[in-house]
């Protein structure tokens, strides 16, 4: 599929092809924080920004984040089991190094892990305690940094604004039962939250059984012109992990795991504690910074067939600190000014049967952004990062600096937005990235480097929503690992193409649809992989919505969702076919009464036998060591269904 393909269907879409947002009709302007870190109306971003609302995520009555994010426009979810635990979120097209290259915020604090690979843990964060989320689609550079390449999501959580107190119970199919309980109380200007969670399973796969268990409090102050909070969170997450099949055991039985992974598992404690400060100096400046410290430790078994795995314990301490300032005058053409500095600093450290791997780094950075007006339609955003990256990996010190610049130009009308992004963007090498020592690779690897250019337009009424993004992300030496060589490695140069259409509208007060279509063509563009297609980054991917409010109380809906087939994962050579798409239809049933709030769903409903993600598994013969490769498989759940019962108290 060409750019010159994706140009003409852009100037259609401009010309007169409907769409529009996912959210309710637009009666009062959403606002956003993630484009800018200021609030502004969405409809004055330059960018492309999905907004899923509360009374969203409450109907869904999903039982992850993972659930609620798959198959927004621009955005994929690969869930090696399931249930939400080891998902990955994937904004345009970085298939197995998406956890390095979509960055995860909670209210603008990093979620992802800079020192190493694991993904961003998204059962850390408890759906009851969102409010929004803002899905940020292109890079980020200048604003957020390391690893902010093909987008953001930024979870903004729900704020105390009265006494309130909940209870729910959630069970449903594989023995599954969760219990939550949360408290809100006011006291005067103290704001204290709390809340409890405790959620087992046998899952779909055998040996797959998994238990969580949340505890987080919340106390806020504010007062005029000033607020602090402190939070701290601790989590307990056990899971049996089943492994993967290949294609003829997959024949036999989907939901097998076999002998060789019966001692597998993970066991992840996790505990988080943040400060945070905002003080308004005067009606144009203010001053704001955010302190956290998240340790994380996990022992875990993971077997490479046909050998056994040992115990392997990991240790990660990160600190992030970030300070702003930031100044919004009024009537100038400056609109507002930030200036900050980010600080994360990690201590990372891995012991298994192949030997340790340990990793302190500290990634410092300094940044400028600003939004200027140009007259009373159009403004400009110009910002810059300067990034320095000390590391020292095992007894060696990888060291580098970078610099990107971005530019963004909107342009509103009577409902009409035009808007046009260049951001420069980057991502440092982890750990294990760095070394790969039981196949003697040269430890080392180069910092990768890109530019993002976007193009857009949207249209916005009352009780309807259109835009079109067309993106383009080039590349040099995009990190990846390739399963045949069992290497880490520097891609010469990649390259994205992309077109996202989005549609939605109110058709009555009750009836609302909504759709958007993803294409991407992610191919290799130099090295010796040339002329390939990047590893799990599928051609098409489409969702609908339907959403029916029978009565105020009775609200249903159905979500359908298409993907194309795609390049299994590792297999930068394309010699292993595709995995097959697949399509999936759930549906949601909410009924409210007083306090109680009772909720139904039922996912895959048409039992449609598919899998989210594979991979190209290298298999080694255990006597003379002659590698086979072969397709593997994370098969997704089949028919499961869910029932919630939840009681308010004022």
């Amino acid at each position: 599929m060409s750019f010159s393909r994706y140009s003409t269907a852009l100037s259609a879409v401009t010309l007169g092809v409907f769409s529009i947002n996912i959210q309710a009709a637009v009666h009062m302007p959403v606002i956003v924080v993630t484009p800018s870190a200021f609030e502004q109306a969405r409809g004055e971003a330059n960018s492309a920004v999905t907004v899923i609302d509360r009374q969203a995520i409450e109907q869904a009555n999903a039982g992850s984040l993972a659930e609620i994010l798959r198959g927004h426009a621009g955005l994929q979810v690969r869930d090696l089991f399931g249930d939400g635990r080891e998902a990955v979120v994937d904004l345009r097209g970085f298939g197995a190094a998406a956890s390095s290259n979509t960055l995860v915020l909670v209210d603008g604090h990093r979620m992802n892990n800079s020192a190493d690979q694991a993904a961003p843990d998204l059962s850390l964060i408890s759906l009851d305690n969102i409010e929004r989320i803002e899905i940020f689609q292109g890079s980020a550079g200048v604003l957020y940094g390391n690893q902010a390449v093909g987008g953001v999501i930024n979870i903004i959580t729900r704020k105390v604004s009265r006494n309130e107190a909940r209870v729910s119970v959630r069970a449903g199919s594989y023995d599954s039962v969760q219990a939550r309980g949360s408290v809100d109380r006011l006291f005067g200007q103290t704001q204290l939250s709390v809340a409890l969670s405790d959620q087992q399973s046998d899952n779909y796969r055998d040996h797959n059984e998994s238990n969580n268990r949340r505890a987080r409090i919340r106390a806020t102050r504010q007062h005029a012109g000033f607020s602090a909070f402190v939070e701290l969170e601790k989590n307990t997450d056990d899971i049996q992990t089943p492994g993967a099949l290949l294609a003829n055991e997959l024949a036999l039985s989907r939901s097998q795991s076999l002998p060789v992974y019966s001692q597998d598992y993970f066991a992840t404690d996790t505990t988080l504690l943040r400060l945070g400060l905002d003080k308004h100096l005067d009606d144009e400046h203010s001053l704001a910074f955010d302190l956290s410290s998240r340790d994380t430790e996990r022992d875990f078994i993971q077997s490479f067939r046909p050998f056994p795995g040992s115990l392997t314990t990991q240790e990660r301490e990160t600190r992030l600190l970030s300070v702003d300032w930031r100044y919004q005058p009024t009537g100038r053409h400056l609109r507002s000014l930030a200036v900050g500095v980010d600080i994360d600093d990690t201590d990372y450290a891995l012991v298994s049967s192949l030997g340790p791997q340990s990793m302190q780094q500290t990634v410092q950075d300094l940044f400028v952004s600003s939004q200027w007006r140009l007259d009373a339609r159009s403004g400009l955003d110009i910002g810059l990062r300067h990034s320095r990256r000390d590391a020292d990996v095992s007894t060696r010190s990888f060291d580098d600096s970078v610099t990107v610049a971005g530019l963004g130009y909107t342009w509103t009308q009577d409902g009409l937005r035009l808007f046009a992004r260049a951001d420069q963007n980057f991502r440092y090498p982890t750990v294990e990235e760095h070394t790969s020592p039981p196949f003697g690779q040269p430890p080392g690897l180069r910092t990768q480097q890109g530019l993002s250019l976007e193009l857009g337009v949207e249209w916005l009424s009352v009780d309807q929503r259109y835009r079109a993004s067309l993106y383009n992300i080039r590349l040099d030496d995009e990190i990846g690992f390739d399963s045949s060589g069992f290497a880490n490695l520097n891609i010469d140069r990649s390259e994205r193409h992309g077109l996202i259409l989005e549609a939605s509208r109110h058709w009555t007060p009750a009836w609302q649809t909504a759709l958007s279509l993803t294409l991407i063509d992610a191919e290799i563009t130099g090295g010796p992989f040339s002329g390939g297609d990047l590893p799990l980054v599928p051609e098409r991917s489409l969702r609908l919505d339907v959403n029916w409010s029978v009565s105020g109380r009775l609200k249903t809906g159905l979500e359908w969702l298409s993907v194309s087939e795609q390049v299994f994962g590792g297999d930068f050579a394309n010699q292993m076919g595709k995995l097959p798409s697949w399509q999936v239809l759930n549906a949601h049933l909410s009924y409210t009464l007083q306090a109680w709030s009772m909720k139904l769903r039922i996912n895959n409903l048409l039992n449609e036998k598919y899998s989210e993600t594979g991979s190209q598994f290298t298999e080694f013969d255990p006597v003379t060591f002659a590698p086979t490769n072969h397709q593997a498989f994370f098969p997704s759940p089949e028919r499961n269904v869910w029932l919630s019962l939840e009681y308010r108290f004022d």
